[in-house]
């Protein structure tokens, strides 16, 4: 039997269920390779399973329980029979094929999963539990340990191969000690020689003891590596940029460092070529590591120099497109280098049969066999760290080689023509995804609410939106769901299975009876059941898996983009905390005490069985670690974060919340750096006491928050006219407030023009503004008291930067001290948020109100106010109204015409002068095109002017306008409009609730009963809302009350005796909420709109 050969020893490619092997001799093989090859021959159908994948943890301690993911695959051409994998720890860095002897000393067997019966070429990911052992031979301590798993262990199923039933993951340590690894490097995409940049190092101690000490280097190096330590580097090939050293970690916790560090080339390095970053940790002094074997790590290239460095951060596209249709792409490129670019580059789009877009070398050619250039444009000036986004104009073509209905990768090179000299010449290439190229429809999910936690075997509701982007109508269809280990959702579609999804738990399915037509959505909501895949095995009663959902139903041109991954939910029978509010002041003097709240949710499905702590800490940076089950306290300080306080937090019962107050000092962490904002973050239940669904969702990060002695200047609004005419004076207000500890002295604040909304004050010495910016003016901001607020009002002259393109949107934001001459405890927020400035000499129509009936079918009245905001008056322009199934409107090009089943109608407006505004009733037509049964869409009133772009406007972007909700169809719509009863009343005790109800539909609705409701949160469930039947702990059913039948228009108002009865969940001294729910059995316009919640209700025995 054949060895599986290391990584670091031979390559080795696997295509296709082959093994395709380049230097790989005999080396290594037993002498059964020629019994497997001979009995391979003889198999010429059979099933062939192999371990693709294996995950496990770094470190364990003797003993302990751990988990282990494998996928396995059958690469065989028949199905295969369910089958073991058996988990094992071994001293050897490869595994022998299985057989049924018995197992060698080098190898201990610690867990097993099950794997299912798999068709050929499918694939399952399992999990299961292994318990950490040291194999037999394993004698001396520090030996290497390697963890693997064999499937088909005792080799009691016939394959194809025999030879390629084992995996080795890598190595592990089993034993008591700590193990460091970084685990990643930051650092700016390209640097300058000689010039300082900051650096920031990220170390974990994957190991199971504390490391005494943290210490090591960053490092610029010529090859993919760095040196280990103890060695030294070797200048020739790397050398270091900062050293880091830090107090102690725990294990199981993460430390991230920040310094300062200065760029030497290796004597190597020859100009224009890429460096390596990388970062390497030493063993801490006087005590070992379980493995020093994982001390390096490379994050990646960067440049070195001065010179620009232009790469494409990003492609947005129609999720189809016609074939030979023009289609826009909007492009954001960026100059990631140290100097500008002064002339212009390139850029190429291009789609691609393949999963990459390349940049072939020369001479061969861009277009190819797989790949076809789609469209181009120039990209000039580009100052050094801007970026700049365009809109290219595409023509969507199939490469020779694309099969009919293959979606295509999307992608985009840089300096196509080679014509820039660039710090680095491997990173132009850039691929975004797929696009559909036809006519078909394509349904696709966007969006899914699900409960955080599920219960084994019960049914629960989750709503689902799905959205035809393809170019045809979409007819009936279903959505399912599935719980899984899989991360991702199943690849397979429902439809196209023979039976149960290996490794996926079908929990249900549910219709869609609703025609889409191209760009229509429907959001809808289905009952489904919980259940675990079989293949988990005996697991613990509780665990955290994945929901995913997956389109079910006739099948489109792309199943690529068919599956929805919800994300991670609890499963089982237990609490689940979560903190899901923190709030504390802006800033604190260190070591003086501020007060902070925080709110704790109970969203599992069990109260919690007792009491339970929260604790705060301020930390560097925007992440807590994770509470550990073996420290059984709050995480002791590493240096990166430091304890507020702890409060206790009640017994909470499912679905119940408490907001806790708790009051503790501003203490700095030891690596806080002097006036560094600091995070204010939570962690529920640090020490593990509580036995939770999932201990993953336990931290919570609020913000920053300033800590030190100095005032924190921060401008929290501005206003000013949407569109100015070019250097005309025009008022701008700043809303400017001091949130520091201090007063602060008379500062300047600067106004920019800029291209981008949300931008960082340059370093000190760097030229401000630059090329694509524009001083607007400057006025002084007044000193202020710690806590003050002022509105500044200051005149300004307005204009396009130099640099801009013609179309590039221009943002105006406010800086404070932009030259950086007063202390401030925090500079990260002195840039105000840029908000959208129209800057030219022509018109500019927006719509600013549109009102409708709140349900109808055929013939409406609609009123459109259109104002003009620029200053040349506006020619009479077409008025298009819209019909939308989603709240937001997108033009389409000029030329493509309104869905017939989205138009409502158009009208010419009135000329409308600079800086005036029209109304007018538009008479508008519901044709009934697209339109489902009610209740199953959701409908909203739009409109834009201008649609076919005539009128040429000072700004482009904001002439649509999405309004109000409305019922479409024949159908009642009932909804609450009001609702009595006391402000205070005992537990238990009587009270009469009055309500008015109101039919606002389109037919008469027929008798219905309201239920009256006690809640323990403002927001009412989606299920009373919609007035479907409710249980939950965090609402209590007090009665009913029967409503008449209601014409078109009409309303009654109803009264109910009922019990002040407090939910399950309610806290003692919480405020709780009446509410009502009403609850028509028959379809309605519109289902969301039949929960109602008055305001909060007293519920006690004290006066």
């Amino acid at each position: 039997m054949s060895r599986l050969m290391p990584a670091w020893r031979h390559a080795c490619l696997l295509v296709a269920g082959t093994l395709v092997v380049t230097g790989c001799g005999s080396e290594g093989a037993s002498s059964g390779s020629a019994v497997i090859r001979s009995q391979r021959s003889a198999l010429q159908q059979g099933a062939d399973l192999v371990i693709t994948e294996l995950r496990a943890p770094d470190a364990a301690r003797p003993g302990e329980a751990f988990t282990v993911t494998a996928k396995v695959c059958n690469r065989g051409t028949v199905s295969s029979p369910p089958a073991e994998a058996a988990i094992v720890i071994s001293t050897q860095a490869t595994l022998d094929a299985p057989t049924s002897g018995p197992i060698p000393p080098t190898q201990a067997r610690v867990g097993q999963a099950l794997v299912p019966s798999l068709d050929a070429g499918r694939c399952v990911l399992v999990r299961t539990q292994a318990s950490a052992q040291r194999p037999p031979d394993a004698f001396a301590p520090g030996q290497p340990l390697y963890v693997g798993a064999i499937v088909d262990p005792s080799a009691s199923i016939p394959e194809l191969r025999e030879d390629n039933n084992t995996h080795v993951a890598g190595r592990m340590g089993v034993g008591d000690g700590p193990d460091l690894v970084v685990t990643e490097v930051t650092g700016p995409t390209s640097f300058q020689q000689g010039f300082t940049s900051p650096l920031s190092v990220t170390v974990c101690n994957v190991g199971t003891e504390r490391a005494p000490e943290v210490r090591g280097d960053v490092l610029l190096s010529t090859r993919p590596s760095v040196t280990p330590p103890p060695q030294m580097p070797d200048v020739v090939t790397e050398v270091p940029v900062i050293h880091f050293d830090a107090a102690g970690l725990d294990a199981g916790r993460c430390v991230t460092l920040s310094k300062e560090g200065s760029a030497i080339a290796p004597t190597s390095w020859q100009p224009n070529t890429p460096l390596y970053l990388g970062a390497r940790v030493e063993e801490p002094r006087f005590v070992p590591e379980l493995r020093t074997d994982n001390n390096t790590f490379v994050m990646g290239l960067v440049g070195l120099g001065n010179g620009p460095d232009l790469v494409v951060r990003s492609l947005k596209a129609a999720a189809n497109v016609a074939p030979g249709m023009h289609f826009p792409v909007e492009a954001t490129v960026c100059n990631v280098g140290t100097a500008d670019l002064g002339g212009s580059a390139r850029l190429q789009l291009a789609l691609s049969s393949e999963s990459a877009v390349v940049f072939p070398a020369l001479p061969e050619p861009f277009d190819s066999r797989t790949q076809v250039p789609v469209g181009s444009a120039n990209v000039s000036v580009l100052s050094a760290g801007q970026c700049k986004t365009l809109t290219v104009d595409a023509i969507a073509s199939r490469p020779q080689e694309a099969g009919p209905y293959q979606a295509l990768t999307l992608g985009a090179v840089i300096d196509a023509n080679r014509t820039v000299p660039e710090l680095r010449e491997d990173n132009n290439v850039f691929t975004q995804g797929l696009v559909g190229v036809g006519f078909d429809a394509d349904l696709v999910i966007t969006d899914v609410k699900a409960p955080a936690n599920l219960r084994d075997g019960q049914s629960f509701t989750a709503s689902y939106t799905v959205c035809n982007v393809g170019l045809s109508p979409a007819s009936s269809t279903g959505v399912a769901m599935y719980l899984s280990v899989d991360a991702a959702p199943p690849a397979v579609a429902p439809w196209q299975s023979q039976g149960p999804l290996p490794g996926y738990a079908f929990l249900g399915r549910s219709s869609i009876n609703t025609d889409l037509t191209p760009g229509q959505c429907t959001t809808q909501s289905g009952t489904f059941q919980a259940l675990r895949p079989m293949e988990l095995g005996p697991l613990p009663l509780s665990s955290t898996l994945n929901l995913s959902a997956v389109m079910d139903g006739p099948p489109d041109a792309r199943t690529d983009n068919n599956g929805f991954a919800v994300g991670p939910v609890g499963v089982g029978f237990g609490p689940d905390l979560v903190v899901t509010e923190l709030q504390g002041p802006a800033s604190a003097r260190p070591w003086n005490t501020f007060t902070s709240t925080v709110k704790v949710c109970n969203v599992g499905t069990q109260p919690t069985p007792g009491t339970s702590q929260v604790a705060v800490y301020l930390g560097t940076g925007n992440t807590l670690p994770a509470p550990l089950a073996q420290s059984g306290s709050p995480p002791s300080p590493d240096g990166t974060v430091a304890l507020v306080g702890t409060v206790s937090v009640p017994s909470l019962g499912e679905g119940a919340c408490v907001t806790q107050s708790l009051t503790g000092r501003a203490t700095r962490p030891e690596q806080a750096t002097p006036l560094q904002p600091l995070y204010l973050g939570a962690v529920v239940d640090p020490g593990v006491a509580q036995q939770e669904l999932r201990e993953d969702n336990n931290t919570f990060v609020a913000g920053l928050m300033g800590v030190g002695e100095a005032p924190d200047l921060v401008v929290t609004g501005l206003t000013f006219p949407d569109t100015v005419a070019p250097m005309e004076p025009f008022t701008a207000t700043a809303r400017l407030c001091n949130a520091g500890t201090e007063g602060s002295s008379i500062v300047p604040m600067m106004f920019v023009v800029s291209t981008e909304a949300n931008w960082t004050r340059p370093p000190p010495g760097t030229p401000f503004p630059s090329m694509d910016q524009h001083m607007a003016g400057m006025t002084n901001a007044p000193s202020l008291q710690a806590g003050q607020c002022q509105d500044v009002p200051v005149t300004l002259h307005a204009n396009r930067p130099w640099s801009a393109p013609v179309d590039a949107p221009l943002y105006l934001s406010a800086v404070l001290d932009p030259f950086q001459d007063q202390l401030d405890l925090r500079r990260d927020n002195n840039v105000s948020p840029g908000r959208r400035l129209g800057v030219g000499t022509g018109p500019d129509l927006v719509i600013t109100s549109l009102t409708g009936p709140v349900s109808a079918f055929g013939p409406l009245d609609l009123g459109v106010t259109v104002c003009n905001l620029g200053a040349e008056a506006a020619p009479g322009t077409r008025l298009t109204l819209h019909l939308l199934t989603k709240p937001s409107l997108t033009l389409p090009a000029p030329n493509v015409p309104v869905p017939l089943e989205e138009l409502l109608g158009e009208a010419t407006l009135p000329p409308v002068a600079a800086h005036a505004c029209v109304t007018q009733t538009v008479n508008a037509f519901i044709s009934g095109a697209g339109i489902g049964m009610p209740g199953t869409q959701t409908f909203f009133l739009g409109a834009s002017v201008d649609r076919a772009q005539d009128l040429p406007e000072v700004r482009e972007d904001n002439n649509t306008f999405v309004g109000p909700r409305i019922g479409v169809g024949f159908a009642a719509d009932v909804v609450i409009t009001a609702m009595g009863g006391p402000d205070q009343v005992q537990p238990w005790a009587a009270m009469q609730v009055p309500v008015t109800v109101c039919n606002q539909g389109t037919m008469l609705a027929p008798p219905h009963s309201v239920d009256l409701l006690l809640s323990t949160v403002a927001t009412l469930p989606a299920s009373a809302v919609q007035g479907e039947p409710v249980e939950s702990p965090t609402l209590s059913r007090l009665g009913s009350v029967q409503v008449p039948p209601l014409a078109v228009g009409e309303c009654v108002s109803v009264e109910g005796s009922v019990n002040a009865i407090p939910p399950q969940a309610a806290q003692p001294g919480a405020a709780l909420y009446l509410g009502a729910s009403a609850r028509l059995y028959d379809s309605e316009l519109r289902k969301d709109n039949n929960g109602f919640v008055r305001g909060t209700l007293t519920v006690s025995n004290t006066p």
